[in-house]
């Protein structure tokens, strides 16, 4: 049988195929190119200055020629871009509306069938958050209990940049549920412009320690609310060690005599990494009169809870000078060197 005919029939049908697929590709990235070129001059025109200062209205107006010659995605992918400016945003988002209604954005904003449709949905968050609609919480909600971390994660970032009271429940049961890392959520949690510090107070309390930790973390925000300093304190004997770092931590940050007396308390915890941010705290609280129980520390078998010793010590100023002096004649030779470092620190030596 003669073998070459065929041969010779598949290889120009290959080089057909490829020659197809390359004039496919060709012709995608070409209509691609024209539809950047088109979305730069859809924004350098909205951001001349004979355009710039009209309504919105007649700025949808001017660009509509424009925005008709790119899909539909494009234009999304474009309002939802961080870097596109507000009055921008706001033609290209009214000329979304306008045309394919609010129905169609909230719809693409709940759910997402395909891996495909994720940017969609996304997008379709950031717009709504920003035109206000009134179901952006239970958009947003929806979006954290998903399980989908993309989805997730825009729903969070948004909900931490909510000024509705509803935006802190949701975070915070989120915190509880710890479906998401909870230090991402307590960051969205820290930067909210609603400061929800009563929010936090219950869950000082909480059974999980992992959320009685965000909770002291979280209230170390707040100097100027009296009832913090008392609350913090009622966890300096927390069974979880970590829950008694950020509470002493937070209480350097927030407190005063109390916060001072659990200092001090603190300094003999079990716990190395709490003896350290205990010895902070009497700096950051500016209690000079502590430093011997502080220089007590600069012979600590943990290395971390002498650094944290030594810098106390030099934060405390020039009266505790005696007990530095005092140190230099230990016989631990852990605390003589740690005494010369802080000399040598302060410029002394």
């Amino acid at each position: 049988m003669n073998l070459e005919p065929i041969l010779q029939t598949g290889a120009v049908l290959a080089v057909l195929l490829w020659a197809g697929l390359a004039a496919y590709v060709i012709h995608i990235d070409r209509r691609r190119t024209a539809a950047r070129g088109t979305v730069r001059a859809i924004l350098s025109t909205l951001q001349s200055e004979d355009v710039h200062a009209t309504t919105v209205a007649e700025r949808v107006a001017r660009v509509t020629p424009l925005l008709e010659r790119v899909s539909r995605d494009m234009i999304l992918h474009t309002a939802a871009d961080a870097g596109t400016p507000r009055d921008t945003f706001d033609v290209l988002a009214t000329y979304l509306v306008d045309r394919w209604g609010i129905y169609t954005l909230a719809r693409e904003a709940s759910f997402h069938r395909k891996s495909r449709d994720i940017w969609r949905r996304t997008a379709s968050l950031k717009i709504l958050f920003h035109l206000d609609h009134p179901q952006m919480c239970d958009l947003l909600a929806r979006a954290v209990a998903g399980d989908n971390p993309d989805v997730a994660s825009v729903g969070l970032t948004l909900l931490g940049m909510s000024t509705d009271p509803q935006a802190t429940g949701i975070l915070i049961n989120a915190l509880k549920g710890q479906k998401h890392p909870p230090s991402r959520i307590a960051v969205h949690l820290e930067h909210s412009p609603l400061r929800p510090a009563d929010a936090y107070r219950p869950l000082l309390f909480d059974e999980d320690p992992v959320v009685r930790f965000w909770a002291a973390n979280l209230l170390g925000e707040y100097p100027e609310l009296d009832w913090v300093e008392t609350e913090l304190a009622t966890l300096v004997n927390d069974p979880d060690a970590r829950v008694r770092k950020a509470v002493i931590q937070s209480l350097g940050k927030v407190g005063d005599n109390i916060a001072a007396s659990a200092a001090l308390r603190m300094l003999r915890d079990p716990a190395a990494f709490v003896r350290a941010h205990a010895a902070r705290a009497l700096g950051e609280l500016d209690r000079p009169e502590e430093a011997p129980a502080v220089a007590e520390l600069l012979g600590d078998p943990d290395w971390w809870v002498r650094g944290a010793a030594k810098h106390s010590l030099e934060t405390m100023g020039s009266e505790v000078w005696p007990v530095r002096m005092r140190c230099l004649d230990h016989p631990d030779e852990f605390v003589r060197n740690g005494a010369a470092e802080v000399f040598q620190n302060l410029g002394i030596l």
